[in-house]
This record gives structure tokens, C-alpha cells and sequence, in this order.
């Protein structure tokens, strides 16, 4: 990419190595090889003392011709195939190096010209919510770099970039409010790091793959392979004390959640990143409030309660009381529901989802009862009494737009119908337990859906409420109602997590009526091999 002519000259030191000077580092001038040039594994290459005065021409040539610099991945040894659990790669190739300099889409022009002119002092008044976003990351130690500074990217990942400025970012995101998170929060941190920029790139690929349906994508399945050898490296590392701050391989391991998500992952791979991003987030808050902005700690807040929440459903509570979701995350999620916070992934419904643990923890205590008693016990149903209460007091903000509004009462009723079917299971029979409750619940809530056009932007954030309603459907018309919208949207956002969605949801409309229900999605995802988290 050639040089900003906006930009002003840096003056570079006249003493030290070129590879120093090239990349505008102090050297402490140590021959042959100097401590940076040693400790980066570069080659140290000296001036010619006589021919002192042409340098600067010298310069651009001897770094043209220096010996490139390895990427994170070309550092480590070949050690086979990936093989954490669940992350199935049929197909890699190898990623080929081109020009890291080839043009790209205006997505991505408009992101350097804005990343150059993020450094924004926090004392100067902001005019806006974005403004004092940007002005947060910018006083973070965190410097985005531009994409001339990245040697091992070729000309296909340039594209992917600006595939993920111009679409993926958009599809990921639920546009409860104007600002979008995964540009302002996580595009300046992959700027800062190899590790994020190889994931956001790996989430870009698999969202492209998906939505031109090419299983067989190669180069979203090398960038995957990538991303996997470059998490392990970020792990390994942490764990040997080399990185002392979990912020980066947070980050990190939600965007993985959040590329199965894109790409559509039936074996549970989902759940193995989150419960890396459960110990990082829990060394995260450990650490200074004041050592990472606070609107970024917010969003990653945000972003791993939205997650853990929702893909709890998927745990069979019968042989499981695993809980995602700590008492201390719980009490930081809490924190942000004083300030009235609205989200791109929990919009304003964040109460709502941090019933959810509580919900599963009720049905779980019943299901691992041996006594099976046909009534609840008295604790049972005063927790079930305070948990209703909790849920039929919430109403959404009143200055959220429309859409919003709509999501949010959707996912009300979905958490109603958690909840009625907790106890007992679902008992579709004449004299069932609340059945009437769980019709009404069903009702309204295909009411809200068929109010909320399916190519809005909350719908990204609705398979959650969509799988616990379809589950509870026995009428032909409302199930095709309901299959017709998630291929709309499947055709709008192209995430591959809607389509399987719409499988699942397929498969449970083939079983009996006694196995329906929310609390039976589990069960049908094991009888039919398909792991699935619905973030």
C-alpha cells in the first residue's frame, strides 16, 4: 500500500542497524547482531561507515532486499494437524505469501484513514457515542497498525478484511445501537495484534464460505487451521508467563465462539472456546479497571454473558450442573444493567438473560430428583414464583427503536416458556403442568415474530427465542411459518448457525409430542450429532 502523503515524515535515528531503523526501534547497536535484531530473529544488517552520507538512499534498498521477517505461524514448528476437540478439518492448504501491498476494497481504505486519526485526546468534549468509543481505545497502549506493517498476508486476506468491514461485522452485530462494536472495539485491536487479526480474517472466511454454501472452501478451512495454530501459540505463551495481560487471547477465544457461529459448527467446538474465555475473563476483571478502557470491557462483558447464557440450553442438565456464568460474571453483568446498558448481542434484554442460570438451575435440581414427586416441593415453587415475577415485571427501555423493542419481548416469552416447562419437563397432555401458561407464551411470541420483518438486523440475535419456541410447536402452519422466516433470514445474514437452527428444529418436529419442548433440545442434538450453540 503506497505511504499516506498526508502523513508526516517520521525522522528516523541516523545510528543502528537498518532492520532497527526500518522499523523505527531503538538499537543498542550491539555487533554483529543487535539485542532487538536477536531477539526478533531478524537479520542484523549494518551501514557502511563510508558511505555515511548516502544512506537515506541506501536505506529503501537494503529493506527492500532484507530477509522478511517470519509471522507468528512460521515460527513454530510443524507439529500435524490441529486436534481440539470437536474442530473437524476435512480440507487445509497451505496459505501462499503474495504481495502484502495489492489494493483492496474501499471498506478498508476508509478503516486506515480512520485508524490514523484515532489518537484522540480524552480531554477534548465528545460530540457522540461512537467519538467517545474511539476516544477509549485510543488511550489503551493499543496503536492499530497499518496494514503495510504486516508481513505474511497475502493479496486473499486483504479481501477478507474488507469482506468482514463490509458484511461480516454487520451480521455479527444486532445494531441495537448506531455504534457497532466489532468495528470500533475489535478492528483497532487486531490492528495491535497477529493473534486477533488472524481470527478476525478466520471469522471472515468462514462467514464468506458459508454464504456462497462452499463446505469445501479451502482457504476458510487454511485460515481456520491458522487461527487454531496461532490460539495455541497466544495459550501457550500466556500460560509460560511470556504475556502477562489476558485481554488479547480474550478477545481472542470469543471471536472463535463467534466464528463457529459464522461457519456453522454441528460438533460443540463452541463450547471448548468458552470455557477458555471463561478463566481469561475471570484473570481480566482480577486485573485494574483502569488497565483496559472501560466501554471495551463492557462489550467483552457483554459479549461472554450473551454467549455462555444462550448456550446453556445446549447442556443436558442430567448429567451436567455446569454453569458458564460465575457469580462474580454474574454480579459484573449486573453492574452494567445500573447504567440502563443496551448491547449489540444482549440489546436491551441483558436481565432477561441472567435468568437464564437460574431457570436451568431449578430444572436441573428436578430432573436429578429421584423421587420424581409429581407436585414441586414448596422451595421449588417459590423459586419458580420469584424467577415468573422477575420476568413479567421486565419491559424493554423506552427510547430503544422498534425492532429492539420487539426482540426484546420475544425473548420474554421465550424465557417464560424456559421457565414453565423447567419443571416436570414438557407435558403436552390434557392435564399437563401449565400447559395453558406455554400455549400462551407460544402465541405471543409468533405474534412479535410475525410483527418483526426477518431481514431486520436484531434477527441475528434471535435463534435463541426462535429454537425454545419452535421446540414447543405442534401445528403444521406455525412450524412452516416459522421454517420460511429462518430461511429468510439464512438468505439475508448467511451465519451458518441459522441453518442449523432450522435442522435441529426439523428433527425435533419429527418426534413425539411428549419429547418437545426446550428441555428436550439437548436430547434431540445428541440423537442427531448436531452441537450447536445458538449465539
Amino acid at each position: 500500500m503506497p505511504p499516506d502523503r498526508r502523513v508526516q515524515r517520521i525522522v528516523r535515528v541516523r545510528t543502528g542497524c537498518w532492520s532497527c531503523r526500518r522499523r523505527k526501534k531503538k538499537c543498542d547497536e550491539t555487533r554483529p547482531i543487535c539485542g532487538g535484531c536477536q531477539r526478533n530473529h531478524l537479520s542484523c544488517q549494518w551501514p557502511d561507515v563510508s558511505r555515511r552520507d548516502s544512506e537515506q538512499d541506501e536505506l529503501p534498498r537494503v529493506a527492500a532486499t532484507e530477509e522478511r521477517r517470519p509471522s507468528v505461524l512460521e515460527s513454530i514448528e510443524p507439529f500435524g494437524e490441529p486436534s481440539l476437540a470437536g474442530s473437524p478439518l476435512s480440507q487445509r492448504a497451505p496459505s501462499v505469501v503474495s504481495n502484502p501491498h495489492s489494493e483492496i476494497g474501499d471498506p478498508l481504505e476508509e478503516l486506515m484513514q480512520e485508524t490514523r486519526t484515532r489518537r484522540v485526546s480524552t480531554a477534548t468534549p465528545m460530540t457522540s457515542t461512537s467519538d467517545a468509543l474511539i476516544a477509549s481505545i485510543s488511550t489503551a497502549d493499543v496503536l492499530p497498525r497499518s496494514l503495510s506493517m504486516l508481513p505474511g498476508y497475502d493479496a486473499e486476506s486483504y479481501q477478507l478484511l474488507s469482506h468482514y468491514l463490509a458484511t461480516t461485522a454487520d451480521c455479527m452485530a444486532n445494531g441495537s445501537t448506531p455504534v457497532n462494536p466489532f468495528l470500533v472495539q475489535i478492528v483497532p485491536l487486531a490492528f495491535s495484534s497477529d493473534l486477533l487479526l488472524q481470527l478476525v480474517i478466520t471469522q471472515s472466511a468462514a462467514h464468506r464460505a458459508f454464504r456462497s454454501r462452499d463446505d469445501s472452501d479451502t482457504i476458510a478451512h487454511s485460515h481456520y487451521s491458522k487461527a487454531l495454530l496461532h490460539f495455541r501459540r497466544g495459550v501457550t505463551d500466556f500460560i509460560d508467563g511470556k504475556e502477562t495481560s489476558p485481554l488479547m487471547l480474550l478477545v481472542g477465544a470469543l471471536l472463535m465462539c463467534f466464528t463457529e457461529t459464522a461457519k456453522g459448527d454441528m460438533n460443540g467446538t463452541i463450547f471448548d472456546h468458552l470455557s477458555a474465555a471463561n478463566s481469561l475473563l475471570v484473570k481480566l476483571l482480577a486485573q485494574s479497571d483502569t488497565a483496559v478502557p472501560r466501554d471495551l470491557k463492557d462489550f467483552v462483558i457483554e459479549y461472554y454473558t450473551y454467549t455462555a447464557t444462550v448456550s446453556m440450553i445446549s447442556i443436558d442438565a442430567r448429567f451436567s450442573g455446569q454453569l458458564f456464568l460465575n457469580l462474580d460474571l454474574e454480579e459484573r453483568s449486573r453492574e452494567l444493567l445500573r447504567t440502563h446498558y443496551v448491547g449489540n448481542l444482549c440489546g436491551c434484554w441483558l436481565e432477561l438473560l441472567l435468568l437464564i442460570p437460574c431457570i436451568f438451575d431449578l430444572g436441573r435440581q428436578w430432573i436429578m430428583d429421584d423421587t420424581q414427586a409429581v407436585v414441586p416441593t414448596a422451595d421449588d415453587l417459590a423459586m419458580f414464583a420469584s424467577i415468573q415475577a422477575q420476568v413479567l415485571r421486565w419491559s424493554p427501555y423506552p427510547n430503544v427503536p422498534t425492532d429492539v423493542h420487539l426482540a426484546g419481548l420475544i425473548f420474554q416469552q421465550a424465557i417464560l416458556i424456559y421457565l414453565y416447562t423447567s419443571l416436570g419437563g414438557f407435558r403436552y397432555t390434557a392435564d399437563g403442568m401449565f400447559r395453558g401458561l406455554v400455549d400462551n407464551a407460544v402465541t405471543e411470541a409468533m405474534s412479535y415474530l410475525n410483527d418483526l420483518s426477518p431481514s431486520a438486523r436484531i434477527n441475528s440475535g434471535l435463534c435463541w427465542p426462535i429454537a425454545l419456541v419452535g421446540s414447543c410447536l405442534v401445528n403444521v402452519d406455525q412450524q412452516e411459518r416459522l421454517r420460511r422466516r429462518l430461511n429468510a433470514m439464512i438468505e439475508k445474514f448467511g451465519l451458518g448457525n441459522m441453518h442449523r437452527t432450522l435442522l435441529l428444529l426439523e428433527a425435533m418436529w419429527q418426534l413425539p409430542i411428549s419429547e418437545a419442548g426446550p428441555w428436550n433440545i439437548c436430547r434431540a442434538m445428541q440423537q442427531n450429532q448436531i452441537w450447536i450453540s445458538f449465539a
